[in-house]
């Protein structure tokens, strides 16, 4: 189950708020004029994905059917570039109905792995199309936080002009992927649930960076935190810990994944700021519980007796990591830890089943 260097034939665009701009107070058939306005950077995208990936459109519009919304696409140029445009008018049903995408994957003639969607409403665009099995890159332009404690996009771009190099590389495993890496490696369900509350921190640790303009990806430091702990049963001695999960995040084709599990481990150095999240995340998360630096080290220095000098040596260090991470946030570090110990843990329904 390796790291997938674009296995997308077919790439699906949401219409208002991604290819065309929203108009407001428009809740009929899509107007004709001046009204209608292209996403900044769409054409652009559809041009150089254009003969690359079958392009298409998929839109909730239930008043307006495929002729309403090519001839607006054709009014800002967009129209050219797309084999099929899909309407909740024609279909009967639309997002994030699987029906709908079922629909929209037969006109493109592709299975849905085979298919990513792009929107930026997470509900209908992202979560429908991954419960119908599709990829998934979240439109954010806003750079708004994600909805989900543990989100389910497979990437995320605030400009359409991000997307061809987003497609170029490899996607990050999903959700169901990267929990289904820690079943095939017998991880126990006790670190799993370990690994799910240091990846929920993480992520909005990374969040709340991300606001305050520290370059961090936030979905992976999600990745990287469910995956730390992928060898944690599988090594003889404890202070091996991490190199074995490099090795294989490093053979399925994730060298970043690979990284954050190197350098979660205590004493170690982590440079990247996922590196740096995930590595904090899992000295505050005791179980599946966030406890704080203070009470993690001490249960350390309880477990591993013959390592207190290693474990006390390093509580300087940890130290410095949290006020690099905590000491930016806007909010005070009680607020902070307030906010992590309130997150709610539990998987999307349709990831959990």
């Amino acid at each position: 189950m390796g790291a997938q260097r674009s296995p997308v034939q077919a790439v699906v665009f949401d219409l208002g708020g991604t290819l065309l701009q929203e108009i407001p107070g428009s809740d009929g058939p899509l107007p004709d004029g001046p009204r209608i306005e292209a996403t900044p950077g769409a054409r652009e995208a559809l041009r150089a994905l254009h003969g690359r990936y079958t392009l298409a459109v998929a839109t909730n519009a239930r008043l307006s059917d495929e002729r309403h919304v090519r001839k607006a696409l054709a009014q800002v140029g967009l129209d050219p570039y797309l084999a099929a445009v899909v309407t909740a008018h024609d279909v009967g049903k639309g997002k994030p109905d699987p029906g709908f995408f079922h629909a929209v994957l037969e006109r493109v003639g592709c299975p849905p792995a085979g298919a990513a969607m792009v929107g930026d409403g997470y509900g209908t665009d992202i979560v429908g199309a991954k419960e119908a099995g599709l990829r998934a890159i979240w439109f954010n332009p806003a750079c708004s936080p994600g909805p989900l404690v543990h989100p389910i996009h497979d990437a995320e771009v605030p400009a359409l002009g991000d997307l061809p190099s987003t497609l170029d590389r490899p996607f990050p495993p999903d959700l169901a992927a990267a929990l289904a890496i820690l079943r095939e490696h017998a991880v126990p369900e006790n670190i799993v649930r370990h690994s799910l509350a240091v990846a929920a921190v993480a992520h909005r640790l990374a969040w709340c960076l991300r606001a305050e303009g520290i370059p961090v990806d936030p979905l992976l430091a999600h990745r990287g935190g469910l995956l730390h702990d992928l060898d944690k049963l599988s090594v003889g001695d404890h202070t091996e810990h991490g190199v074995k999960a490099g090795q294989i995040l490093r053979e399925l084709g994730w060298p970043d994944l690979a990284g954050i599990a190197e350098e979660h481990v205590l004493g170690a150095n982590p440079h990247t700021w996922e590196e740096k999240v995930v590595h904090y995340a899992d000295k505050i998360v005791e179980a599946d519980r966030v406890v704080g630096l203070a009470e993690r080290v001490s249960g350390l220095s309880r477990r591993y007796v013959a390592d207190r000098d290693r474990i006390a040596r390093a509580l300087p260090l940890l130290c410095a990591l949290e006020e690099e991470i905590v000491g930016p946030l806007s909010a005070p570090r009680e607020e902070v830890m307030a906010e992590l110990r309130a997150l709610d843990l539990r998987l999307p329904p349709f990831v959990a089943a």
